[in-house]
């Protein structure tokens, strides 16, 4: 393969980016991104890199920003550089060390394209991070769109290197004399992707070679599969939905003369909470015609009369809750919200906890405000509330339901979403405010 000729081909069919624009490439240092730094240098693209530091491999960690450094340096170009605490953040969050570093540097990404006025941000997936995604995805029970992988061209991301496997990207390097660094975490396999790349990929090519073709193949299948089926559903809706100000009416009794309509029904209503089995539970109500079942998400009501499901929100106005000694309880938007100083137990789903050495008593609750403004965790400055929650993607009833917790002007978290980085745990911290949401039980 002529990486140079494929490069420019791809970039071209795919509408990635132009001449003229100007371009963020995120930059590890290892052999995929230094191709695609290569790349973009030889066909005299406008582009500067971002080098996220996240701390995990200490000595090597180190290494990596020393030589990115020296590279950029020797070649004139810009670099942007950020030092990550990525196990505090991961802890505090709850979430894996992989997950901590990928939205840590994507939410870094986003807030260097707005204030640098990047077009673009160019990421160094290759074939292989394909296939690796793909079985993943499998493997935690995707759909149509899950099983499509990484997307080449996604918003302001995109990836021109999706058309080539790592050994055309370390036989580029090599005929180049393209140096780079190999982070020695990726020769692991205690982390998911690792373990499929190291062991499970190996395993199926001893079955199919052509493995890696035949996955990216039915990656772009799936992909057309994708955007064909949401026609389609677009197409239902339009037939079988009517959105009021207040509510949503199905036409459930059409609905189940269709094939698998608890799948149909579930794709029209996932996003307000409901989930398959509850789905399933509907499509059995109709056609057994009892009128007047609910059904409840958060913070939803689906409520069956006469062949028709109306789902309708169920807010609750939330007043100014002042909290000023612990424990204490509440129980707000279907859920329980308990509030105690415990002792450290560890990180868990639902579970936020807060330096209660930092944070002031009382403290309040109540929804949100135009022009909130916290530190979501991870990061170093404020940011206004709303914002916060377009960029998690939160609707606006899950907005709705956002519970501020805070003293005067000072916002110590936004319940059940983030905590603010001002007032999170750390290996310092002493007296811990733990907050536990537990789900109401639904009849």
């Amino acid at each position: 393969m002529n990486l140079f000729i494929e490069f420019k081909f791809f970039v071209q069919n795919e509408s990635l980016f132009q001449p003229k624009d100007k371009l963020l490439l995120a930059l590890s240092g290892g052999v995929d991104s230094m191709v695609l730094l290569s790349l973009l240098k030889h066909f005299k693209f406008n582009f500067e890199v971002a080098h996220a530091n996240f701390q995990l491999r200490e000595e090597e960690s180190v290494g990596d920003v020393q030589f990115i450094e020296q590279y950029c340096k020797d070649h004139s170009i810009k670099l942007h550089l950020k030092t990550f605490e990525t196990n505090t953040y991961a802890l505090s969050a709850g979430i894996g060390i992989q997950e901590a570093a990928r939205k840590l540097r994507y939410n870094w990404f986003e807030d260097l394209r707005i204030a640098h006025s990047f077009d673009t941000i160019v990421t160094a997936h290759h074939a292989n991070d394909q296939v690796e995604t793909i079985i993943f995805h499998l493997l935690r029970g995707a759909g149509s769109k899950g099983l499509s992988g990484i997307m080449t061209n996604n918003g302001f991301i995109k990836r021109p290197l999706l058309f080539a496997n790592k050994q055309d990207l370390l036989k580029h390097a090599s005929e180049n004399f393209i140096p780079f660094r190999t982070d020695s975490s990726n020769l692991k396999d205690k982390y998911s992707r690792n373990f499929i790349r190291q062991n499970i990929i190996p395993k199926m090519q001893e079955i199919q070679p052509a493995l890696v073709q035949n996955i990216i193949h039915t990656g772009k299948i799936m992909e057309a599969t994708s955007y064909y089926f949401q026609l389609q559903m677009d197409q239902l809706k339009k037939e079988l939905i009517k959105v009021d100000t207040n509510q949503i009416t199905i036409a459930l009794e059409v609905l189940i003369q269709k094939p698998y309509s608890a799948f149909v029904l579930y794709e029209f209503i996932k996003s307000h909470g409901f989930n398959f089995i509850q789905c399933n539970d509907m499509i059995n109500a109709c056609i057994k015609k009892n009128t007047g079942a609910i059904f409840h998400s958060s913070p939803f009501t689906a409520n069956l009369n006469r062949g028709q499901l109306i789902i309708s929100e169920s807010i609750e106005i939330l007043t100014p809750i002042q909290i000023s000694e612990l424990p204490f309880q509440i129980k707000l938007f279907h859920y329980t919200y308990h509030f105690s100083e415990s002792n450290f137990t560890g990180f868990s789903a639902n579970t936020f906890w807060l330096d209660l050495n930092l944070i002031k008593l009382p403290f309040q609750l109540r929804s949100i405000s135009t022009g909130d403004k916290f530190k979501p965790l991870g990061l170093n400055h404020m940011q206004k509330v709303s914002d916060y929650l377009i960029n998690q993607k939160v609707s606006l009833t899950q907005k709705k339901c956002t519970i501020v917790l805070h003293h005067l002007e000072e916002i110590y978290a936004l319940i059940p979403h983030q905590v603010s980085n001002d007032f999170k745990i750390n290996n310092n911290t002493k007296r811990f405010l733990k907050i536990e949401q537990k789900k109401e039980d639904n009849d």
